[in-house]
């Protein structure tokens, strides 16, 4: 399936592709071999109701390159639509998995941390009755100053893809705020692998 890229304001995310039935089945079969009960944890670096296995000294040895490939396969193609002047080197940083049950969610975060990544990916295993939610930065209620301005951004508080289906992935500049908000399904997991992307010239 041709990737199809949304670039309508800077911040929102940069891509959205819904894989092929044959990629999804062979995620599936790689993602039903992990025990992510045993993976992922209580979330305990935030306030959110969130399992995760980033914080899990285990992750390091999981071998994602079953999603790796289907990230850096999308990557590519949106990277050469850019043209760029130089040749660059493309470094995949490890990813995690993050589980969310009946109400769970995760708080408002950016991904850019220590290593000062340059893009992050959300792929959605299991969508269940859950967002991915894009906070845009620059918008704020404040009517102290300059709202004249700030006015224009009233509408762009937040951005909620429409397409929230399983095999969709998300790629977007690591500086970009975002959440997901609360599952509302009491009967499904949402399940995602999330990683961030550095770029620099050769």
């Amino acid at each position: 399936m041709k990737p199809h890229y949304v670039n309508t304001i800077w911040g929102y995310p940069i891509s959205q592709d819904v894989q092929s039935q044959s990629t999804i089945h062979q995620i599936n079969d790689w993602i039903g071999s992990l025990d992510l009960h045993t993976l992922c944890f209580d979330d305990a670096f935030t306030f959110s109701h969130c399992r995760t296995s980033l914080t899990n000294p285990q992750n390091t040895t999981v071998d994602y390159t079953t999603i790796l490939n289907v990230v850096q396969r999308q990557f590519n193609t949106y990277l050469q639509s850019l043209s760029p002047l130089v040749e660059l080197n493309i470094e995949l940083e490890h990813p995690w998995i993050n589980s969310y049950g009946w109400k769970g969610f995760q708080d408002c975060h950016d991904h850019q941390g220590s290593n000062q990544s340059d893009f992050s990916w959300c792929y959605v295993h299991e969508p269940a009755k859950s967002h991915l939610v894009f906070k845009n930065r620059n918008a704020t209620a404040s009517d102290m100053s300059l709202q004249d301005l700030l006015g224009h951004y009233s509408e762009h508080f937040d951005y909620v893809p429409s397409r929230i289906v399983k095999g969709t992935l998300y790629i977007f500049p690591s500086s970009t705020l975002h959440a997901v908000s609360p599952n509302l399904s009491p009967d499904e997991q949402r399940v995602t692998i999330s990683g961030n992307i550095r770029v620099r010239p050769l």
